[in-house]
């Protein structure tokens, strides 16, 4: 048995980890996976490839080793911090990118092969039930630290939306559950396993995508969408280029919601001609075996 080692911050939502596990466990059933957040210290030797996700890893330890741009920095600074990490981090054996914009941003020129890899989804969202008496008429779910517009949207529902249910799955930063947690008409759910997520995504009707207009925010992927997709949710989303890129390229009619959130109601969303796109091919199996980042083995 071969061992690989996926380096991470534990803070960190990863839920490509578990697809690749499920899709080594299935291709290369003689790899044996662990996770650094599993085992704390650790010796580089005692494993064939060491998986990083960027990060730093200024040492460039291992047999084999993998360096993984799964996004690119956050604001204040961000092309800074990237030009740094490009700067200090070691030459490894391979790289994997989350997509093109993120390696262009990155600019490495040093022959290191590189790899595409956007995010998947798992089958699980695409069994959820089509036909669904909703609990909530919209959730939200997925990372909430994306500055003021989060809480400004929560506003606009406590103060303009009271008649419509929102579920917020995840983990809030403590100011905005403190400013909201009393609002009758929103539900904080907390984080939960990834395998609960299409569950819970089955008890809304609307899928609510809240991304700020921002770089590096505006050109990554919002795996929440694609999973609102799956589950057959109608998505109701801030409009801003992924967005757009993403209803071209995918089909579908999504509702894109004005900067002040003015042209949010229930009428509004009844009127509108929803259509689902088609993300059927960006299953985790699919992403990952088009994207050849395991090739090596």
């Amino acid at each position: 048995m071969s061992k690989l080692l996926f380096v991470r911050q534990p803070q960190s939502y990863l839920p490509e980890i578990q697809a690749y596990k499920d899709y080594l466990s299935k291709h290369h059933p003689n790899i044996e996976v662990f996770e650094s957040t599993d085992i704390g210290a650790y010796n580089e030797s005692d494993y064939d490839i060491i998986w990083h996700f960027m990060g730093k890893d200024v040492r460039g330890k291992g047999n084999y080793v993998v360096h993984e741009y799964n996004s690119l920095s956050m604001q204040p600074l961000a092309t800074l911090k990237d030009l740094v990490k490009k700067a200090i981090n070691a030459k490894p054996d391979q790289r994997v990118f989350l997509n093109q914009f993120v390696q262009t941003k990155f600019g490495f020129s040093d022959g290191v092969p590189s790899y595409l890899r956007d995010m998947g989804i798992d089958e699980r969202f695409f069994e959820c039930p089509t036909q669904r008496d909703p609990g909530f008429d919209f959730i939200l779910a997925g990372g909430l630290s994306r500055g003021p517009l989060i809480k400004t949207a929560l506003e606009y529902f406590d103060q303009n939306m009271r008649g419509a249910s929102l579920l917020i799955v995840g983990d809030p930063p403590s100011d905005l559950r403190q400013s909201f947690e009393g609002s009758k008409n929103i539900s904080f759910y907390g984080r939960v396993p990834y395998s609960d997520i299409p569950r819970l995504l089955s008890q809304a009707r609307y899928g609510l995508n809240i991304m700020p207009d921002l770089y590096p925010f505006n050109r990554q992927t919002a795996t929440k969408v694609q999973e609102y997709a799956a589950a057959q949710l109608k998505i109701v989303t801030t409009d801003y280029q992924w967005i757009q890129e993403f209803e071209t390229s995918h089909g579908g009619n999504v509702f894109k919601l004005a900067p002040d959130f003015s042209n949010l109601s229930m009428e509004a969303l009844e009127q509108h001609q929803f259509s689902m796109p088609d993300v059927r091919h960006l299953t985790w199996e699919q992403i990952i075996e088009d994207s050849g980042i395991f090739s090596f083995l």
